[in-house]
Formats: C-alpha cells, structure tokens, sequence
C-alpha cells in the first residue's frame, strides 16, 4: 500500500473542497484522470502519471483544464455514471452540468497564461436552475440518480432539491429540515433520498412518482435524531454495557467545524454510513458534559430504512475526531471466511471513513480497520473519491493539497464477480438486507448465502434489540497490516505551522 501527499499548488493555496476520479475510456493504464473543485472558483482536471518502476506510487501530474464559470468557492464535483457529463454546485447557488468539446475552445473569462497550458476544454452543457425567482441559496452536496435523469441537492437554506436533467429545472423542493443539508446521497436502488444536515438529523425521503414513472415528491419516511445507544461503564471508558440502553442524540450539532458531512450508501443499496455520530452517555444521566464526547460512524441497513428505525444496526466507536466523509469502495469483493461477518452478504463491502485528521479503511467481514492513515494533511479532509478499479483512495483537504492511498490489485481481497441480483419487489425487497450481531465471544463462522438462497435470506433477517459496537481505531493491536515506508521527521518540523507559500510535507504515516 502507497501512501503520500501530492505536494503541487492545485488551486494556488486555496481550500480544495470536493474531488472525483474521471473514469475516462482513452486513459491509459499507467495514468488516471482526477477533477478537483476549490475555493479560487475553479474547477481543475489532472492527469495523474505512475512510476514506471512502482504502479502504485504517482510520480508526476499534468495540468489538463480549468473550468472558470462559478462565481464562488466550488463544493461538490460528480460525474454521471456514464463519464461523461460532470455535475459541479459551490456557494454561488449555480449546478451546472460539463461535457468535454472536441477540441480547444477558449471560454469567455479564461485567463490567457492559464489558457496557454490547456490540453483539453471543456464547455457548460446545461445550467440547472431552481424555480424560485430570488436568488440561488448555496449548494454543499449533490448526488445522481441511478438512471442519470435526475440529481438531488443539498443547500445551505435548509433545503432538499430534486432536478430534472432533461428539462434543466428544479422539479421536487422539500424543506423539512431546521439548517443546512450538509450532505446527501441517492438510494442506488432508487427508492430512498437521503439528507444529513447540521440540525443533527438524518432524513429518509420516499421518492414519489407518477404512472409515467416521473418524480412528483418526496415524502419523509423518517426522521433520524435520537437512538437507542450502549451505556459506557465508567466516565469516559471505552467499555459499553449493551444491555443498559439509554435514548441520545446521535449526531453532532452546528457547532461541528465542518460545511460538510457526506454520507454514503453501498453501490449495492444495502448499507448506509453516516458520518458525524456521537456518543454523549453515561450512567450518571450526565449527557451534556464535554468530557463524555466520543465520535462514531453509525450504519443502518436497507431494512431499517425500509421500517422506519432509529436504532443503528452497528457502531464505529471512538474516532479521535468527527468522522466527515464517508466514500465505499465500488468494487465487490469475495468473503475470505477468516472474519465473522456482521452483514449477512454473499460478498465484502469496502469503505473509508474520514476524519478532520485521518483516513480509516473498513471492510464488512472485520469491525476493526484495515488501516489507519495518518499525518496526510494539516487541516480537515474535505471529501473522498475511489477509482473504478478500487485500487486508489483519492482525499482533499482546506489545507490546499490532495493526496492518495493506493494499493495493489487483490490487496483488499478477491473481486466478487457474479452480478448483483436484480431489484426485488416490495414483498421480498432485496435478499441481502439481513444484518448480523456481532459477538466476539462466539468463535463460530456465518456461512455466506448462495445465489440460489438469497430470497430465503430475505425472510431471516435480524430483528434483534441493541446496537452492535465495533471496535475502535484506538483500540486495535500493534499488528499493521500494511507497511508504508516514512521518513524520520524533526519534532521541530512536525510542529511548525506550514506556510501557504511552502510546499514542503512530512510524510504520511501509516497509525495502524
């Protein structure tokens, strides 16, 4: 595994707040495409070049393109399913939609020494507005819809907003929530729409349509504030009492110092993941002391969202600090039977949880990390992006800087090669929605479902009380599992505050 901050001026100093991969059919094996999105107005594209020597490390980087038409910091970049149209929103309330030209085009407003170093262009296929006549509020988050018809909005005032591509307007508005929506995603199954916002809930948004099949609305399903949550043994122990439950918040409030909070669902519709969870318990009924704070990711399953519970199906307990952006790997990868699995799937699901300092590396089969990668940036990560092959973990921060967290095919395991069974109805909704305890003191392995009994499976599905807690990042052994080489850092150096003019960066260090 290769880990390193790419030490270039992306977007002269300025935050970089969202990045993708461009999973382009011309590239070249040796080479990947990378999109970045920051706080200079720019939309940049890069070609990332790899060592001859070592696939895995990049060795050089080429300027591509800008694309200058926001008129504030840019927040969220996302291309379609296709590649081929990419979807950028920032604080100038604007969505516009990119399609690469043919050939060079100059833009009205590009800079002419910028221009000069341009090896593509790119041109604004459609302007998506909303149908308010005042002005646009701005946009923290944006998600396609699984057809590539529509894509959903999260904005800064408070609101939840579905837009028709082909039609290029605002169809669905719903203001349900009490502040920003910092975050959300579309369910892959297209059936669900899901916001996470900084009044500390999760809404669950029942996509409403017509007998042409056309979105109408959305109607809120649930909404996600309190849980039934383990007690802690003694202040501040890191020991839970699954059997003591109390009811609590189960997610930071406004004051999180982050304009983002990006949830995710698996590329399988099965799991959601989200971000910004909290612990705030203890048997002495204490719940506003500061000291009693520890950070998590809570994931729900699609049979919690379908009936409607607040109860996580599992914890990620204990992060050092508020875990930000959540990104799953979209590749399936085969069960390796050495793990209990907590989820009751016939394959492995891979995702990374981002921290304001950290990235950590999770699978379904294991609740401890794959790995915890540290000491890449110097101020919060910003968001997450995975190539299509699964093989490179791609991270930007408000420091300025991108780097990368890249691995070795059959590192993360086998890939899982059977296709996916096909969405089901309502009666017997997807076969793979059964979620499993997680018991450490049971040695017995879960033996993973067949094709030919994925409809049984459906009809086993867990209905059991009390929320499963992995264990935490801090928590786990002394083993690393993966080794990144380092290099020797001064304590005078890791304490010194960096420069924006300075491009020089300690090393990542690869914490477990």
């Amino acid at each position: 595994m290769e880990a390193s901050n790419l030490q270039i001026y992306w977007h002269e100093s300025q935050p970089i707040y969202s990045l993708c991969f461009h999973q382009s059919n011309s590239t070249a094996r040796h080479t990947r495409r990378l999109v970045t999105a920051g706080g200079d107005n720019k939309i940049r594209i890069w070609q990332l070049n790899f060592d001859q020597d070592n696939k895995d490390k990049v060795d050089t980087i080429d300027f591509l393109s800008s694309l200058t038409q926001h008129e504030q910091a840019v927040n969220v970049v996302r291309f379609d399913s296709n590649n081929e149209t990419l979807a950028t929103a920032g604080d100038d309330g604007q969505l516009l939609l990119w399609r690469k030209n043919d050939k060079i085009v100059k833009e009205f407003g590009t800079d002419e020494e910028e221009f000069a170093d341009f090896k593509e262009s790119w041109y604004i296929w459609k302007r998506l507005r909303t149908s308010s006549m005042g002005a646009s509020s701005e946009i923290y988050d944006l998600c396609w819809s699984p057809d590539d018809k529509f894509i959903v909005t999260g904005s800064m005032d408070n609101s939840v907003r579905i837009f028709d591509v082909e039609q290029s307007k605002c169809i669905v508005v719903s203001t349900e929530h009490n502040h920003y929506v910092q975050g959300v995603t579309w369910d892959p199954n297209d059936e669900f729409i899901i916001s996470q916002s900084a009044d500390r809930s999760i809404h669950v948004h029942k996509i409403q349509r017509d007998n042409n099949g056309l979105i109408t609305s959305l109607k809120i399903a649930n909404k996600i504030t309190k849980g039934d949550l383990p007690t802690r043994e003694g202040m501040n122990s890191k020991v839970l009492k699954h059997k003591s439950l109390k009811t609590s918040y189960l997610f930071h409030n406004e004051t999180l110092p982050s304009f983002f909070r990006r949830l995710c669902m698996s590329p399988c519709g099965n799991l959601l993941c989200i971000p910004t969870g909290i612990f705030r318990i203890n048997d002495s009924g204490s719940e506003n002391m500061t000291d009693e704070l520890a950070n998590a990711v809570y994931i729900f399953t699609r049979f919690s969202l379908k009936n409607n519970s607040n109860r996580p199906v599992l914890c990620l307990p204990f992060l050092h600090k508020p875990a930000l952006a959540i990104s799953f790997n979209p590749r399936l990868y085969k069960l390796n039977g050495n793990d209990k699995p907590y989820i009751d799937l016939p394959y492995k699901l891979v995702f990374a949880v981002a921290t304001s300092d950290e990235v950590l590396l999770y699978d379904t089969e294991s609740t401890e990390p794959i790995a915890v990668i540290g000491n890449l940036h110097y101020t919060p990560i910003t968001d997450l992006s995975w190539s299509a092959d699964g093989c490179m973990l791609m991270l930007s921060s408000t420091d300025g800087f991108c780097s990368y967290v890249s691995m070795k095919q059959g590192t993360l395991g086998g890939l899982y090669e059977k296709d996916l069974p096909k969405r089901a109805s309502e009666s017997e909704h997807s076969a793979l929605e059964s979620s499993a305890s997680v018991d450490n003191s049971s040695n017995q392995k879960r033996k993973a479902p067949s094709d030919n009994s994925l409809t049984e499976t459906a009809e086993k599905i867990s209905k059991t009380s009390g929320i499963q807690c992995a264990s935490s990042a801090s928590e786990v052994g002394q083993k690393k599992e993966f080794e990144v080489a380092t290099k020797p850092v001064s304590s005078n150096e890791a304490k010194s505050t960096p420069k924006k003019s300075v491009k020089r960066r300690i090393q990542p260090t690869l914490m477990s």
